[in-house]
């Protein structure tokens, strides 16, 4: 990945862009792998999500009305939960060794970094995942909108969100470094 990166960084476009500060901060190798991992995350959810979808459907388990709209709740839902489990997985493996290049291997820091990625993961879940694509979802649809393509626009949005979220809490609270890091160590 380094070597790919190194490549990109010396060509002459990107040397100019990355005199401006913002563009080099977000052109930098973390973020840029963060993004292709994030990506990578964003097509395992999709398709754990489309193979969940199509082996259990949308059988309907139960209405609910919200801010006087009714809502549907489906077997789409527990898709979404499947998919997020695998997309996790996937990502903490990836972010841990190649994106924040982790390589502590002390059980207490492995935990807690565990703990907190799963606590991370699952705050973006609740926001944006379950809830978010719901309701991003049946509003789309009492918009007007298709369902297949509210399910999808829905599902795409809310994947934005959370590589945001999860980039922001991965950088700063699960994979940080320095003093956390160091008290690690010293144990």
């Amino acid at each position: 990945m380094k070597k790919i990166y190194n490549w990109f960084a010396s060509l002459g476009i990107v040397k100019k862009i990355r005199q401006v500060k913002l563009f080099d901060r977000l052109l930098s190798y973390e973020v840029l792998t963060y993004l292709f991992f994030g990506v990578m995350t964003t097509v395992v959810n999709l398709a754990i999500f489309y193979l969940s979808d199509k082996i259990l459907g949308n059988a309907h388990i139960f209405d609910v009305t919200l801010f006087g709209h009714p809502f549907s709740v489906t077997l789409e839902e527990v898709s979404t939960v499947i998919a997020w489990v695998g997309a996790v997985l996937f990502a903490f493996f990836t972010n841990k060794f190649l994106v924040f290049e982790s390589r502590d291997r002390h059980a207490r820091a492995v935990l807690r970094e565990l703990l907190r990625f799963i606590g991370a993961r699952i705050l973006s879940f609740v926001l944006f995942e379950s809830f978010g694509f719901w309701l991003v979802r049946n509003l789309l649809i009492n918009m007007g909108l298709q369902e297949t393509w509210a399910k999808w626009v829905g599902k795409l949005l809310t994947s934005i969100l959370v590589v945001i979220f999860n980039y922001v809490a991965s950088k700063f609270v699960v994979f940080r470094r320095g003093k956390d890091a160091n008290s690690v160590e010293e144990e």
